[in-house]
């Protein structure tokens, strides 16, 4: 039997892209996976390729009383992932130049990530974990436009650290990951393309189920806590 037979897993982020990749993995594993993301006709859509127990359920993670009301339906969880927030990248701009609202649209995943915490907390099973996903820019930020936007992924990596603490014996991990080929970069994917099989070490553009691989590892493994798990093709080693 899979370590997650009969487990609930929780994917917030999984109507697309590396959410929707670790709900599938984890589902095809035997747990109960819940679905959560902002749109419910877009998780509704994504569902339908998840083979396995799966719940679908609508909640922006930026509104604490939603998240209360939605968590608090969901009963005890296992385990618990938390991946990007909606047009991330939108909010990239040169420190100069960036609008108030850019400023507090950075820190919205870190944000949402704590509301998410603050409700979820108290229902995790011992013997449990909560997976965060980081950008590789916590620790390799592009030249320009990123200095916000890596604070805040740099503040990610200090939470799980943190939380580790905290929530022991439940096991806390960060998954950095590298260029990946989701929704996100919609709008230039071949140029990113190009570039990866060009220049990354592993000459391949970095997959949603690449990082859905990983996230299964720090689900199961249990002696693995307080961790950043880098995956990024070699992208911080170049």
């Amino acid at each position: 039997m899979s370590e997650l037979s009969n487990q609930t897993v929780v994917v917030v982020g999984a109507s697309s892209g590396i959410g929707l990749a670790a709900a599938r993995a984890a589902a095809a594993r035997g747990a109960r996976v819940v679905m959560l993301s902002r749109s419910q006709s877009r998780l509704d859509e994504a569902a339908e390729s998840v083979t396995g127990t799966r719940r679908a359920m609508a909640m922006d993670m930026l509104d604490p009383g939603a998240v209360d009301r939605v968590m608090g339906s969901i009963g005890a969880v296992d385990h618990l992932v938390l991946t990007a927030v909606a047009d991330e990248l939108a909010s990239r701009a040169p420190i100069g130049e960036m609008t108030g609202e850019q400023v507090e649209r950075s820190f919205d995943k870190l944000r949402g990530f704590v509301n998410v915490l603050r409700a979820a907390a108290p229902r995790l099973r011992e013997g449990g974990s909560v997976t965060l996903v980081a950008g590789a820019s916590a620790v390799k930020p592009p030249r320009e436009g990123f200095s916000v936007l890596a604070a805040a992924s740099g503040a990610i990596l200090s939470f799980g650290k943190a939380l580790s603490l905290e929530l022991a014996p439940i096991r806390v991990n960060v998954l950095m990951s590298g260029v990946v080929d989701t929704a996100i970069h919609a709008g230039r994917r071949e140029q990113m393309k190009a570039w990866a099989e060009r220049d990354l070490l592993v000459r391949r553009f970095g997959q949603p189920e690449d990082i859905a691989h990983a996230i299964e590892f720090l689900m199961t493994n249990p002696y693995m806590t307080g961790h950043t798990l880098t995956v990024d093709g070699g992208f911080v080693a170049i």
